[in-house]
């Protein structure tokens, strides 16, 4: 779960599904995407599993059915040395960051970070 810490589902990467994490309960989450290096090309898709289902994926032609049935929620294409936030608002289910087009001239990083630890955010009102 993503606990009182940041959690990466990608890290300096140019290819794949990246991690799985489970939320069991609603809570706020922002998607922090961040090119490292002059990145040329590629996208990550942030998907979702609105159930605990199983991570494996399905063998191809065992028509079993019993892989997770992602739902994308958005795509965004990889800044070149800069970051780009996806606020998912509250959200539960598996979520994974799929590089969806290879990363070309660098590489990507992709974290989940909770409204309590983004810059500025407090508990208390005004």
């Amino acid at each position: 779960m993503f606990a009182n810490v940041t959690m990466a589902f990608q890290n300096a990467a140019t290819t794949g599904e990246g991690l799985t994490q489970f939320l069991p309960e609603p809570r706020r989450v922002t998607f922090r995407v961040t090119g490292n290096g002059p990145v040329t090309g590629g996208a990550v898709t942030i998907e979702c599993c609105p159930k605990m289902a199983p991570m494996t994926p399905t063998p191809v032609g065992s028509g079993s059915g019993t892989g997770a049935a992602w739902t994308a929620l958005t795509t965004i294409t990889i800044p070149a040395n800069s970051t780009v936030d996806y606020r998912a608002g509250s959200v539960s289910g598996t979520f994974r960051a799929r590089i969806s087009t290879p990363v070309t001239g660098g590489t990507v990083t992709v974290t989940a970070i909770r409204p309590e630890e983004q810059k500025g955010w407090s508990r208390r009102s005004s």
